[in-house]
């Protein structure tokens, strides 16, 4: 069932990267599986790797993966344990320059996403506030566990 939820979340990802281009057309190519990550999208001005997974409890496997000479996106579910991974796992994820994670929930009556750069943000962020600024983001789109995203994309 994780790989129903991660093809899902993999298709999703590419549509919106391809929607986000329409307009400035800097997309050279995309690659599944490239160097061991989900998507690579090269740019006509930079690189971008992409880690999709439903659930990142495990965040610091991810971490591992990832360093300050790429970009990187990690696209997750919109859900409460994804969420608090994140925080958790803050002051490890504002070190990357690059980084940026994106929530989604493609079944959502709300926004679909949102998306957080942790290094930008802790430099303009007072970290006493870090933790509401991110809850009032993460009601913007509506929480979703991997089982109902299982749910309904198997339907």
């Amino acid at each position: 069932m994780e790989n129903k939820a991660h093809s899902f979340l993999v298709n999703w990802t590419v549509n919106f990267i391809k929607n986000k281009d329409v307009i400035s057309k800097k997309i050279e190519k995309i690659e599944n599986g490239k160097d061991g990550f989900d998507l690579y999208v090269k740019y006509k001005d930079r690189e971008q790797y992409f880690i999709i997974a439903a659930n990142i409890a495990d965040i610091d496997s991810i971490i591992q993966r990832i360093n300050n000479n790429n970009y990187f996106s990690i696209v997750t579910i919109n859900s409460k344990g994804n969420f608090y991974a994140v925080i958790k796992s803050w002051n490890k994820l504002v070190n990357f320059r690059f980084l940026n994670i994106i929530f989604v929930n493609p079944f959502s009556e709300l926004d679909k996403k949102w998306i957080i750069f942790p290094h930008t943000h802790h430099k303009i962020c007072d970290e006493s506030s870090l933790e509401n600024g991110l809850k009032s983001m993460f009601g913007m789109v509506e929480p979703i566990e991997e089982q109902q995203l299982i749910a309904k994309i198997t339907g």
